[in-house]
This record gives structure tokens, C-alpha cells and sequence, in this order.
């Protein structure tokens, strides 16, 4: 971080209108931290919670999302959300429990461990106290993101309109990310992806902000900040397109006054530049074909009218989709291309390259590309009749569940999680499969460690009306699954393990 300019003006600002900060008195502004984590599975609705105070207050509530903690521990590669100020503030906060949160740093009756934290029940009446009570500061944010150079700026302005008890303030500068996708307990998201939003990136004021030494009313404080944006945070892709800036005034660490938030406006590098940002494909589920949806945003100065996607499935020849729409800088969209034909594998990979942004070269090619794995080898020699799934689950058996779909598409059995809390055996299931008819079976892990060799040896297994092994394993991540036709001719079991999206 690098501090451009401070300024501090202590009389009266008569006639002075370059200022963007408001001079007139206002009531308080809320600053919502969430201390939270992936393995908590009561988080989501504090989430939900948190969300809804903002948007009945979208210019008065501001949230901060803070990964920390036991329930913050990683999954897997891009899943660390920890920062190195979460342990900070939660520690300052006293949380006894996931989820808590602070309403602008106050002591509240209710809070917990003789702290700030709170029970997300008691956020909403913290929250309405708050609003209504005047402030003797008013923040102020401007924000730019210059992309080639890679730098974040920050202007802030800060107005005392009121007395304090205090001599002097800190003025802290935080960056929150919006839209990143990962693992969430009790969120309801099988394959491990939900979007996390507000979550907290970096302090550049540090940790406990900037000092103001002068905090005498009619007094206007000026900062500026920059700061070199990252690749990634702990191995978490960093997107200058889903951020936000928030400042706020607080008395020391502790009682927020009052703050505000920003979404930075962007000046791209280049006139022509699509960022290709992800893709899914659909399991072919008994067949040849299959429907991919790719996202894209224009990442160029200009506005979008035309593109090619380019596409092509295990290597085979490059197809090509021409889009046409609007699309204003950073704006971004989603297509879907049906009924795309292929040769099944066990394991199918697409690649996806777009190209011709409004018939120019596209002036960065590093991020023109992206590719999905899925399932869509058929296998056969299996008996019709009564099969029986077999489940022994790890110790988080109320982590798994599985399903058994037919060739449309319908479930014609599942279970949504496991009945025990412990390593244990689930009771069979068996189901009437018609012959000549393709299945597909898929086993889910919430936690995204699969049911074995973690926590326990746990497994599963399929076996047709023979006693004849169908699928079996445990060892997976999110989710694993088997298509196979009820057909009679002797085979070899091969599975396949369903990969992650990549970018």
C-alpha cells in the first residue's frame, strides 16, 4: 500500500466545493461484520440475514464477511478464505459461536463473552438502534482500478460535523470480494459451489486503520491510498470486476462511528478484450450429446457487440458459436449450446477459446480460455431387475447422499443425506431397474472429501440383480458418478470421478 496524500483542513469549509464527503449532519451508518466459515452449517442463514439488513438499507448497512476460525478451515485448493486480520478481529470481538457478528463494533447487552459479537438473531435490533442515532462524522469514498497497471485507488474524505469524547479517530480502508464460488455447509449446494459474497480480502489502512488527530467539527480529513492488486489471496483468485472499497471512522479498535462503501469504477487496458470466465457442461446421461453454458464479460473499453466461442470436445474438431448482443464494459453473460455430439469417454473434457471481439483481435489472449470435465462412457453388461445400493458412510455421514437418475433426466431414487452422525453402515436400498434402460448413479460429499480414507474407511457400492458390481468406491471429492445400461452382455466396471470446473 502506498499513501499518496493526506490533508487536513481544520476551520470551517465556507465556499470550499470540491469535496465529495456530505457536510450536512447524518444519522450513523452500519458497519455488519460477519465472522463466518465454509464448514458452518447454520452460516448461510446469517448470510441470508446479513443480506437482507443491507438491501432494506442498501445506502446506511455495509457487510464484511470474515472467514475464521475452526469452521474456515480449507477444503481443498482455492478454498482458503482465511486473511491474516480474521483472527485480529474475532479475537477483539469475543465470538463464542459461528455465526456472530459485530453492528459497528458495539457493546451490546446481548453480545457475547463480555464482547462485541452477536447472535444473528439479535443483529436486525442492534442494526435499528444504530441507525437512529446521529453521527458526529460523515465518510466519504471514491475508487478507481486502473487494469494496466493493476492498481487500486482509493480517495477518502472524512467531515466532522459533531463533538466527541475522544481526541482522535481511525480511519480504516477495507476490500471485499463479491461472487467467489466455493464449498459451504448448509448452503443446499450438492456439488460444493456457492457464492460467497462480501467476503474480506485486505486492510490496506492495516489492520487497525490510519489515525486522525484532529477530530474537531467543521474539520475535513483527506486520504488517498494505492494499492498493487494481487493474482489471488491464499490461493483464491482475486477479480478487480467483483470488488468493493468501504471506509469507516472508529474510535481505536473498537466503536465504529460511522462508514460507507464504493463499487470501483474500472479503466481497462485494452478496446478488445473478452474474459472467457468459466464453463459447465451437462452429464450426457446415457447418450451422445451434451449441452455446455459458458460465461464471458467484456474486459475491453468498448462495447461488445460480436463473438466467437470457439468449442471442441476430447480433442475433435473446433465448432464455433457467433454471439450477438450488447454488452457494456465489465458486463458479463451466459450462453448455453445444446445438443452438441460427441463420442463418449469415461472422462470428457470441452475447451473453449473465445475469439473476434467485434471482428478485432482480442488484444490479451490470456484470458480468452476455459475448460470443464464431464462424465459420458456408457457401461454395459449389467442385469435388469432389483439392484442394491450398499452406503457406509465416514464419520460425517449427514455429509452424503446420492441419487439414481434414468435416461430423462427423472430420479427414481435417492436419499438427501445419511441418517447417522457417526461412521456406520446405511440399511440397502433396492430398486427395480428396467432392462435395456440407461441409468445414471451419483454419490455427493458436502464436505468435499469424499466418505473415505479422511475420516474413517467409508464406501459404496451398486450391484445388479446378479450380485454383479455395478460402481463402487469412497475415495472422491464433491461427487462421483456411473452411467450404465442395464443391457446383459458381460463388461468391465470402470467408474469415473466428476472434476471440479477449472479456470
Amino acid at each position: 500500500m502506498k499513501k499518496l496524500l493526506i490533508l487536513l483542513i481544520s476551520f470551517p469549509l465556507i465556499g470550499f466545493s470540491q469535496i465529495f464527503v456530505s457536510t450536512t449532519a447524518e444519522n450513523k451508518n452500519i458497519i455488519l461484520e460477519v465472522f463466518t466459515g465454509i464448514s458452518c452449517g447454520i452460516c448461510p442463514s446469517g448470510h441470508q440475514i446479513a443480506q437482507q439488513l443491507h438491501d432494506a438499507n442498501p445506502d446506511d448497512v455495509f457487510l464484511i464477511n470474515i472467514h475464521t476460525g475452526q469452521y474456515a478451515n480449507p477444503m481443498g485448493p482455492g478454498t482458503d478464505f482465511n486473511t491474516v486480520f480474521g483472527p485480529l478481529f474475532s479475537g477483539q470481538a469475543g465470538v463464542g459461536g459461528f455465526p456472530a457478528g459485530t453492528v459497528n463494533r458495539h457493546q451490546f447487552s446481548m453480545s457475547q463473552s463480555g464482547g462485541t459479537a452477536m447472535g444473528k438473531s439479535d443483529w436486525t435490533s442492534a442494526t435499528s438502534q444504530i441507525l437512529s442515532q446521529l453521527s458526529p462524522v460523515n465518510v466519504g469514498i471514491q475508487s478507481t482500478i486502473d487494469m494496466a497497471t493493476n492498481t487500486l485507488s482509493v480517495d477518502v474524505e472524512v467531515y466532522y460535523t459533531g463533538t466527541q469524547n475522544v481526541t482522535s479517530n481511525m480511519l480504516n480502508i477495507v476490500v471485499v470480494q463479491n461472487n467467489v464460488e466455493g464449498p459451504q455447509y448448509g448452503s443446499g449446494q450438492l456439488n460444493g459451489i456457492y457464492s460467497h459474497d462480501h467476503m474480506l480480502r485486505h486492510m490496506i489502512s492495516g489492520a487497525w486503520g490510519e489515525q486522525i488527530l484532529n477530530v474537531d467539527p467543521f474539520t475535513l480529513y483527506s486520504s488517498q491510498y494505492s494499492w498493487i492488486m494481487p493474482a489471488n489471496i491464499q490461493d483464491v483468485i482475486f477479480d478487480p470486476a467483483n470488488i468493493s472499497v468501504l471506509a469507516f471512522v472508529s474510535e481505536g479498535n473498537q466503536e465504529i462511528l460511522s462508514g460507507t462503501e464504493v463499487t470501483p469504477d474500472i479503466v481497462f487496458e485494452h478496446d478488445w478484450d473478452v474474459d472467457c470466465i468459466s464453463s459447465t457442461a451437462t452429464n450426457a446421461l446415457c447418450g451422445s450429446e451434451t449441452d455446455i453454458e459458458v460465461t464471458f464479460r467484456n474486459y475491453g473499453n468498448q462495447t461488445l457487440t460480436s463473438l466467437d466461442l470457439n468449442y471442441s470436445i476430447n480433442g475433435g474438431a473446433s465448432l464455433t458459436y457467433p454471439w450477438t448482443g450488447n454488452l457494456t464494459p465489465k458486463s458479463q453473460e451466459t450462453i448455453s449450446i445444446s445438443g452438441i455430439s460427441f463420442i463418449p469417454q469415461a472422462l470428457n473434457i470441452v475447451n473453449i477459446i473465445t475469439s473476434n471481439p467485434n471482428g478485432n483481435i482480442d488484444q490479451d489472449i490470456t484470458n480468452d480460455s476455459t475448460s470443464i470435465y464431464f462424465p459420458g462412457q456408457i457401461l454395459d453388461g449389467f442385469v435388469g431387475g432389483n439392484v442394491n445400493i450398499n452406503v457406509t458412510t465416514d464419520m460425517f455421514a449427514n455429509e452424503t447422499s446420492w441419487k439414481l437418475i434414468n435416461s430423462n433426466g427423472t430420479i427414481i431414487a435417492s436419499v438427501d443425506s445419511m441418517t447417522m452422525t457417526n461412521s456406520s453402515v446405511q440399511a440397502t436400498e433396492s430398486v427395480f431397474l428396467n432392462t435395456n434402460e440407461c441409468y445414471s448413479f451419483i454419490i455427493y460429499d458436502y464436505h468435499g472429501d469424499g466418505i473415505c480414507c479422511f475420516f474413517d474407511n467409508g464406501s459404496y457400492s451398486v450391484t445388479d440383480a446378479l450380485g454383479d458390481t455395478i460402481v463402487s468406491g469412497g475415495e472422491f471429492a464433491f461427487e462421483e458418478g456411473t452411467n450404465f445400461i442395464t443391457s446383459g452382455n458381460a463388461t468391465v466396471v470402470k467408474d469415473f470421478d466428476q472434476k471440479q470446473r477449472t479456470y
